[in-house]
């Protein structure tokens, strides 16, 4: 099951320090001393910037290593899965959340050419980059400054981003182009979930409609997409519990452990135990 991920607050943070607007925390700078995980769903865009430490995320599929100096974009509606690695010192990161109205109108909508599916993205950073993330730090250490311009902040976030021709359309399409019914409901169901009329239900569409907003959002079936969820998650908990690989299996909506052990080698090249007695991630950035 994942946690709405809403106020930027999370389990594990020896400090946050948040910026609101209207009410609603906008930005936030949190640091943690010791090794955590979470099972989140992301309804808005956050960009993460890595500012110590190292952690993995999980997408599907894809495992995501990401250290101190990068930066990530996690698009509005993600299931993922993150473990913070033992630090060390500590981990520090700043989460922007970038609303989609302001991504439509500061973004170039995507042209009839394909986009990239929606997915955890790592931005290739810059000099640009790291000064951006050094001045937000700044301000987040020191009381005495005053909160930067809520629309600065943001703008200036989506201007370097807008450099990244396919991040941006990839952002453009997810905020033109959202499943929130869905992926809400989805949060809480997964492991339930058996068929595909289940899943049209949850956004009140045909079976039809659903395969052509996964085709053209997500690049996928809508069913896969759930199994490679599945697969995360299993992933997820192969290396940061001691669950019986079976009770695993069962847990994250696999019914038979056989099918089981062949999906995830499919998926990963590797056995279940293998993966778990792994040091490191084969399949990082």
């Amino acid at each position: 099951m994942y946690t709405l991920f809403n106020s930027l607050s999370l389990t594990g943070q020896d400090t946050i320090k948040t910026w609101e607007q209207q009410g609603r925390s906008w930005a936030s700078y949190s640091v943690y001393r010791d090794q955590a995980t979470h099972e989140l769903y992301i309804p808005q865009t956050i960009l993460n910037l890595v500012v110590q430490g190292e952690k993995r995320m999980y997408d599907g599929r894809q495992v995501h290593y990401l250290h101190a100096g990068d930066a990530m974009i996690i698009p509005p509606g993600s299931l993922l899965c993150s473990e913070i690695l033992r630090p060390q010192r500590q981990y520090g990161s700043i989460n922007l959340v970038i609303p989609d109205e302001m991504i439509l109108a500061f973004l170039k909508k995507p042209g009839k050419t394909n986009t990239a599916g929606r997915a955890l993205t790592t931005l290739p950073v810059n000099s640009r980059w790291h000064s951006f993330t050094q001045s937000l730090l700044r301000h987040f250490a020191d009381d005495n400054l005053t909160t930067p311009d809520y629309y600065d902040i943001i703008s200036h976030a989506l201007h370097l981003i807008s450099g990244e021709e396919a991040i941006s359309a990839m952002l453009t399409k997810a905020a033109m182009y959202p499943l929130p019914e869905v992926m809400e409901k989805l949060s809480t169901g997964m492991a339930e979930v058996k068929q595909l009329e289940e899943v049209a239900a949850m956004g009140h569409m045909s079976t039809a409609t659903l395969k052509r907003r996964f085709r053209d959002i997500y690049h996928s079936s809508p069913m896969h997409w759930v199994l490679e969820k599945r697969l995360q998650m299993a992933g997820f908990l192969l290396r940061t519990t001691e669950q019986p690989i079976a009770e695993i299996a069962y847990s994250t909506g696999f019914e038979d452990v056989t099918h089981f052990y062949r999906q995830f080698r499919r998926c990963f090249e590797v056995t279940p135990l293998q993966w778990r007695k792994m040091e490191t991630d084969l399949f990082s950035k």
